[in-house]
């Protein structure tokens, strides 16, 4: 059983949940990792709940659902890749994230890792995932702005490795 604690707080005074996920295993997961979806992912319109954890790279970030251990994404940081990278959020979607000031907004996309060498990890800059951490919230926000690509190609090397991060099992 891993751990995936965000902070240096002892095991011992942080609440834990153990998740269970077919990518990476059994998982304790603190109640602050665990994020609410008011609006579920498309595709997948009964999971609202899922788990945010540090993967083996800074910067990477796995999605796994509380409720199904099948139900896994990988997650990047756009700004690693892109400095200039930004998203507008409507008054509608700050409200729905309960954000009251711009620095409250944590923001990723979606990878998809390559089948095949000769393939490339694409990242959905288009429709990023918005989170709230502090309130626990977490949205997936369309873009309107057309140089977003949603499939863009990601190298996955420029998110360095780190030795506390969750890897696949």
């Amino acid at each position: 059983m891993t751990t995936a604690l965000q902070s240096d707080a002892s095991v011992s005074d942080v609440a834990l949940r153990c998740i269970t996920s077919s990518a990476i295993g059994d998982v304790d997961v603190p109640s602050s990792a665990i994020m609410h979806f008011p609006v579920p992912l498309g595709g997948f319109p009964d999971r609202h709940e899922f788990a945010l954890l540090p993967a083996a790279r800074t910067g990477l970030w796995w999605l796994q659902s509380t409720d199904d251990p099948d139900l896994t994404f990988i997650l990047g940081d756009p700004f690693v890749l892109d400095v200039a990278y930004a998203i507008d959020l409507g008054i509608t979607d700050r409200d729905m994230l309960q954000i009251e000031h711009e620095t409250d907004a944590f923001t990723l996309v979606m990878l998809t890792l390559a089948p095949y060498a000769e393939s490339a990890t694409t990242g959905n800059f288009r429709a990023p995932l918005v989170f709230n951490l502090a309130r626990g919230r977490g949205l997936q926000v369309v873009s309107r702005d057309d140089a977003h690509n949603v499939r863009r190609p990601v190298d996955v090397s420029a998110y360095p490795s780190q030795t506390h991060g969750l890897r696949i099992r």
